[in-house]
């Protein structure tokens, strides 16, 4: 027979795993693509002084990259409250009253990501078929950045969104606090 209390831990600890995947490999692909920039600019720039021959691509590329850094870098942030917000409020409010206002800001939040996913996906269609001017790259899959980052962004507020509406509270990151800024 059906024991409803017995699934739920497993089918929570699937979605913790879930999001904790989610989570890694959101972290690693922002390294790896800083990384990347970062390798490519400083090559870019001793081979412009010391050679005296500078890679044209290299620019292109980097900025490519830095569109897919700021997209996949909204959810992390999001995690960890680390976007602008004025809380004043929600600060002011009874608890009762501050969480009805949290729950309507994810709701909102929610759905302008939606919104931004479908004309991100309009965008990316529309773009498909023009070429960047150095590389020849598709600016399509350059765009592809604008729903994959706001569909991650979505899981990432998924994933916080229960704390934060019951608390008021983020994840804790290892030396970031956005309330300190």
């Amino acid at each position: 027979m059906f024991n409803q209390k017995a699934d739920t831990p497993t089918s929570t600890s699937l979605v913790a795993k879930a999001d904790s995947a989610l989570v890694f490999w959101n972290r690693w692909a922002l390294i790896v693509l800083v990384a990347v920039m970062a390798v490519l600019v400083i090559v870019n720039v001793i081979s412009r002084y010391v050679f005296g021959h500078s890679f044209p691509w290299v620019e292109e590329a980097t900025r490519y990259m830095m569109i897919w850094t700021a997209f996949l870098g909204a959810g992390p942030t999001l995690r960890v409250g680390g976007h602008i917000a004025i809380d004043t409020l929600g600060q002011a409010l009874p608890k009762a009253s501050a969480r009805y206002l949290r729950a309507l800001i994810v709701a909102m939040v929610s759905a302008i990501l939606i919104s931004l996913i479908w004309l991100g996906i309009e965008y990316v269609e529309f773009a498909w078929y023009q070429e960047s001017p150095v590389l020849g790259w598709s600016l399509g899959k350059v765009y592809l950045a604008l729903p994959i980052g706001l569909t991650l962004t979505l899981a990432h507020l998924a994933g916080v969104a229960r704390k934060w509406i019951t608390l008021g509270e983020f994840e804790h990151a290892d030396g970031f606090d956005p309330q300190a800024l």
